[in-house]
């Protein structure tokens, strides 16, 4: 029978860490070898992280000073014998039929990684899918190479990643995944250290499953707060660390053009997202806006200030199509600049049309569902 080794990473996560843990203890299937790395925590992460152990014999909880999530996982993989290993975040949480549902797919084991889709939940009546890009099957060397390669770091349609970072939505053969761990333990990051992982890997993988369904809960915590990598003074050093990694990989790779292309892509979208800090607009046009489904003169409540809502409020700004009755976004405490507000402000507003400004039509069908939870006019909203 085949067990699955499973690692989670801990950093003061008491409110959330023994919901995570029983997500995996009470998986339907029960082959699990579990090793929580406790990396420094200050808060009762640990003790919590002790009192579950004690109660089932299938975890080991290492306690280490704080050295970051690269050695943590490292350290972690290290402990596992299981020749299949997958990570789960201290906050988050798995669906319960996830591993009966690999082990009855019989994917483990025909691949060297097999992914799956996630789920953003930012509470009960706010989350949303995001399924793999890629269809589901099995990929063969030469379909990842002419299907994957051509856009695994970097979607030039979607203008965002092509296969999804997260190391948490994956499962990995432990032999590759500790030898690249070794790899990039001196790196001195904490954005995309993903990144510096996965993508190397996947250059030496012969075959990939990918599942459509997404079993993988990852929680947004407090709405409007800046990720602690965005305000690190070392951001732009840290972000050229890990491009010369990449790029140092990369250019010895068979297909150095394609993916040097994608990587200094993904630079460029990440020096702009260091714009965050200063509660600044970070994304320059990139989308036209829908103007045959928006009346001139109309006005409009624009819901998202990401890279869809940016290059939107850009547009009417300068071409003075429609009034502008107000720009809303969850997390609008991060930006500083043109009067963004909070969703829930929708209701004093004036209006015709709320346009929703994002990309993605699984992200589009939760907002506007949402909105009509707030008792909007269906009508009156308007996706791409």
């Amino acid at each position: 029978m085949c067990r699955i080794g499973v690692v989670v990473t801990v950093f003061n996560q008491e409110k959330f860490i023994e919901h995570c843990l029983n997500s995996i203890l009470q998986q339907t299937y029960k082959e699990i070898e579990l090793v929580v790395v406790d990396d420094g925590s200050t808060d009762a992460s640990g003790v919590i992280c002790d009192r579950v152990a004690r109660g089932d014999s299938r975890i080991t909880v290492l306690h280490q000073q704080n050295q970051g999530p690269i050695i943590a996982r490292l350290h972690g993989v290290e402990l596992v014998t299981a020749e299949y290993v997958t990570f789960v975040d201290g906050d988050d949480w798995l669906d319960e039929m996830l591993y009966q549902d690999m082990v009855a797919k019989n994917v483990l084991g025909q691949a060297d990684i097999v992914a799956y889709g996630m789920i953003r939940y930012r509470g009960e009546q706010d989350m949303y899918q995001e399924p793999c890009i890629f269809e589901e099957g099995i990929y063969s060397k030469e379909e990842i190479n002419n299907k994957i390669i051509p856009k695994l770091f970097w979607d030039f349609d979607k203008c965002t990643y092509g296969l999804d970072p997260s190391l948490c939505s994956k499962f990995f053969r432990r032999e590759q995944l500790e030898k690249h761990l070794r790899n990039i333990r001196t790196l001195n990051i904490h954005y995309g250290e993903d990144i510096a992982l996965l993508y190397p890997l996947f250059l030496e993988c012969d075959s990939i499953i990918v599942i459509g369904k997404c079993y993988y809960y990852h929680r947004i915590r407090k709405n409007n707060i800046l990720p602690s990598y965005y305000k690190d003074e070392q951001y732009y050093h840290k972000l050229y660390i890990l491009y010369r990694h990449l790029f140092d990989v990369f250019s010895s790779s068979e297909f150095r053009e394609p993916l040097l292309k994608q990587l200094d892509y993904f630079y460029m979208y990440s020096i702009r997202l260091g714009k965050i800090k200063y509660g600044d607009l970070v994304f320059e046009e990139r989308y036209m806006f829908p103007f045959d489904k928006v009346d001139k003169n109309s006005r409009l409540v624009i819901y998202g200030a990401g890279q869809v809502g940016q290059t939107f409020y850009s547009q009417l700004k300068r071409l003075q199509y429609c009034n502008v009755a107000g720009w809303v976004d969850r997390d609008y405490k991060l930006y500083r600049k043109d009067g963004i507000q909070g969703i829930e402000s929708i209701q004093n507003m004036e209006y015709d049309y709320i346009l929703v400004a994002v990309y993605g039509k699984e992200v589009a069908v939760g907002i506007r569902m949402n909105l009509m939870k707030m008792g909007i006019d269906a009508a009156k909203i308007i996706t791409l």
